[in-house]
């Protein structure tokens, strides 16, 4: 049987025991050593320890949202835009082309783009197609509120657009999907047949001339109106703080021509768009590296024209090489030709318009101009853009630099060494560029004849060229709405924008468009684009590549590249400056002291 010690016995024994060991082992040879079993009693103290995960986080914003957190203070969650405040108008669905703010963070548009410029629910919930294509709905998220706090909408969407395309929006033939909304646009029909409608309070419904298998995308710019503060304060309301009413993430609470306006986070926002910013300032600011540096503007552009010492500086500077991120070319400049008969000889001979493309070494020129930052255009469609087909375009006569055959057409003509040709002018958005000034060089030089370059500020060119279609001949740049190649192509389409009229490429236009099979369309929208190529009715010059600079202290997925290696500071402005907040990096100390 075991003899039980106590634990305090058994430690006074321990020095006997270990004493003993070593005369126990000398003595194992001739002496019976006995074994005693002792039960040892312990005293046992049991500890646990708990692991608690606390999430930290940063301030929380006027929305109740938390930044995430490094991010800065709230009295630094500022954005800032420059605006020289001169454009007339405040809300997109009124003009674009004399709009004061150009981005979608003031109302919410029926669709939204990511940064990705993928398309995602905004102001509606989802979308769905007809069987036949003939019609899109639009259920709507219901939990949206105006400012004066009503609810948003459908009738407020469809009110918006019918009034906005019976007014003659400069900006209508974005639109010409939607059911009859050229005749609206022109005034031929009343804005009441207009192709939109509300089914009850929370559906919208668009029918479409054609099956439209894109038209989600062509929403995101899409936005109501309040037909309330229309009614009480006039046209004009969004632009005084008294009588705006938005249902977006901001609310303007400043409005000064002279010093520029204040947007602050309306707070009663249920959207699903995420603002970290708790203001935003617009108005007009100090320009240049310098103010970029001293953190005054959030971003600055470098490209072709950016002066060589600039850029040097740029490019070897660390901070400010690790803040230049490449913007995808997504803008095609081109030449565009009037080329209705009769009105604006002999541009309306397909001779003398293949003549004047051929006599332009156009891949020369980029290179020289471009000097890094640009690629020849060889069609619409930018390269790297979806259903991209310049290796094919690039081989078409039109491309195809030859001036001894620029000159025998010219002579078929009855111009032989530019003789008795008239003395055209381009019209020019904005500035000459020196794409344009090669060009004018070039026709002198290979076929003997003037061309005038002019150039008109943004308003009095859409009014002259577009409405009016008073150009013989225009220089344009075009920037994707969307990614798809209906984007650039649409503006083609007879009736649209542009002054010339093709029938039949319309007709095959829009029967490829509207193909519901998406290989089959993309296969269709290449020949549509070579077709149009070849018709002459313009011809590309180049698309420009350029670099944008922004704050290493700028977070969120929004200031990231997108999954092609861009940066897509185009979305973010549509998108309400999503996600984007200043952190507390000090990356940039050492620009900015």
């Amino acid at each position: 049987m075991s003899k039980k010690l106590s634990r305090r016995e058994l430690l006074k024994g321990t020095a006997l025991v270990a004493g003993s060991a070593a005369a126990t082992a000398a003595l194992s040879g001739c002496t019976k050593v006995v074994t005693q079993v002792v039960e040892v009693e312990k005293e046992v103290e049991k500890v646990v320890t708990q692991v608690v995960e606390v999430e930290k986080t940063g301030p929380i914003n006027s929305f109740g949202l938390a930044l995430p957190p490094d991010a800065r203070p709230l009295d630094q969650q500022v954005w800032k835009i420059g605006s020289d405040m001169t454009a007339a108008h405040g809300h997109w669905m009124k003009s674009l082309y004399n709009l004061l703010w150009g981005n979608t963070m003031h109302d919410e548009p029926l669709v939204g783009l990511d940064y990705n410029n993928d398309p995602f629910p905004c102001g509606a919930e989802s979308w769905q197609i007809a069987e036949d294509g003939s019609y899109w709905d639009f259920p709507l998220r219901k939990e949206l509120v105006w400012t004066d706090g009503t609810p948003v909408t459908a009738h407020d969407y469809e009110w918006t657009l019918k009034w906005t395309m019976g007014n003659g929006y400069d900006f209508g033939w974005y639109y010409s999907d939607v059911k009859n909304a050229m005749p609206v646009l022109n005034r031929e029909m009343d804005p009441s047949e207009l192709g939109v409608e509300a089914l009850d309070d929370y559906t919208l419904r668009i029918y479409t001339n054609f099956p439209c298998p894109y038209l989600p995308m062509v929403m995101c710019f899409y936005m109501p109106m309040s037909k309330t503060a229309f009614d009480a304060h006039g046209e004009m309301y969004e632009l005084d703080p008294a009588t705006y009413n938005g249902c977006g993430p901001w609310t303007l609470t400043k409005f000064d021509r002279a010093t520029g306006c204040e947007f602050e986070l309306f707070k009663d926002y249920k959207g699903v768009r995420k603002v970290y910013f708790e203001k935003c300032i617009m108005g007009p600011m100090a320009g240049g590296l310098a103010a970029y540096m001293a953190g005054d503007v959030p971003s600055y552009g470098m490209g072709a024209g950016t002066p060589p010492g600039e850029q040097a500086f740029i490019n070897t500077n660390p901070v400010l090489r690790g803040e230049s991120h490449p913007v995808a070319p997504n803008i095609t400049s081109y030449l565009g030709f009037s080329m209705d008969p009769g009105k604006f000889p002999p541009l309306d001979n397909y001779d003398v318009r293949l003549a004047l493309c051929k006599a332009v070494d156009k891949e020369t020129m980029v290179g020289a101009v471009g000097k890094g930052f640009a690629l020849p255009a060889w069609g619409i469609l930018p390269p790297g853009f979806v259903n991209y087909n310049g290796d094919v375009l690039k081989q078409q006569d039109c491309n195809v630099f030859d001036v001894e055959a620029a000159r025998q057409l010219l002579s078929k003509a009855g111009y032989p060494d530019g003789k008795d040709f008239p003395e055209f002018e381009v019209y020019c958005r904005t500035t000459i560029t020196p794409y344009m000034e090669a060009a004018q060089a070039a026709w002198k030089e290979n076929l003997g004849i003037t061309i005038q370059l002019k150039a008109l500020d943004y308003a009095s060119y859409g009014e002259q060229v577009w409405t009016n279609k008073l150009a013989p001949m225009y220089r344009v740049e075009y920037s994707l709405d969307y990614f798809d190649p209906s984007t650039f192509l649409n503006v083609f389409r007879d009736g649209g924008r542009h002054p010339h009229s093709n029938p039949e490429w319309t007709a095959n236009y829009n029967i490829a468009n509207a193909t519901l099979d998406p290989v089959k369309r993309m296969e269709l929208l290449k020949q549509s684009e070579m077709d149009l190529v070849n018709s002459l009715c313009f011809y590309g010059l180049q698309c420009d590549i350029s670099y944008e600079l922004f704050p290493c202290t700028l977070g969120g997925d929004f200031a990231t590249p997108d999954r092609n290696g861009f940066l897509n500071g185009y979305a973010r402005g549509r998108s309400a400056y999503n996600d984007l907040y200043w952190t507390t990096s000090t990356c940039r100390d050492s620009l900015e002291k």
